[in-house]
């Protein structure tokens, strides 16, 4: 065996001649931060009961699991937490089915917490983002699971994407 030194993809593109363009979200891209804020109202809801909350606008994001994160009330015992988006039309026309889980599966609510959506136990995929390509938007949505969401609960936090 001999020591090697090797090259990822981005770096064989970047010392490339000429150098070959990256997307954004591969080389050199700028974060945007989409915050939320959600109370549920006066009635507590029941199990399957949603929030929206953030639409991204329309074009191409890669959503970076890893630096969405989310603080959360108490909700009680044995609830749980699945983030997701809703249908949507890619701006070639494709339409794309809603995903209750994809950002974050099982996310434990039941009591006061700071959660990460790409965390490994949390991670439906090993892949760190999700590429979201939409041509009037995309919403982001939660989904309590496993009993109700109490009157006044909240979610506040941040989803944090790299535009294409």
């Amino acid at each position: 065996m001999a020591v090697t030194t090797e090259k990822s993809t981005q770096e064989t593109a970047r010392t490339a001649t000429p150098p070959t363009k990256m997307a954004g979200h591969e080389y050199n891209g700028q974060m945007r931060v989409f915050r939320f804020n959600f109370t549920q109202g006066a009635a507590a809801g029941d199990a399957n009961s949603l929030a929206n909350l953030v639409t991204l606008p329309g074009g191409r994001y890669r959503l970076l699991k890893r630096l969405s994160n989310l603080n959360c009330s108490a909700f009680g015992a044995a609830r749980t937490l699945d983030i997701g988006y809703l249908a949507h039309t890619k701006q070639d026309g494709t339409a794309v089915s809603a995903s209750v889980d994809t950002i974050a599966d099982g996310l434990d609510v039941s009591a006061l917490a700071t959660l990460a959506c790409g965390n490994a136990a949390n991670a439906l995929t090993a892949d760190p983002d999700i590429l979201f390509d939409s041509k009037e938007g995309v919403t982001i949505q939660a989904k309590v699971l496993g009993d109700t969401i109490p009157v006044g609960a909240t979610l506040k936090g941040e989803f944090v994407v790299v535009p294409e």
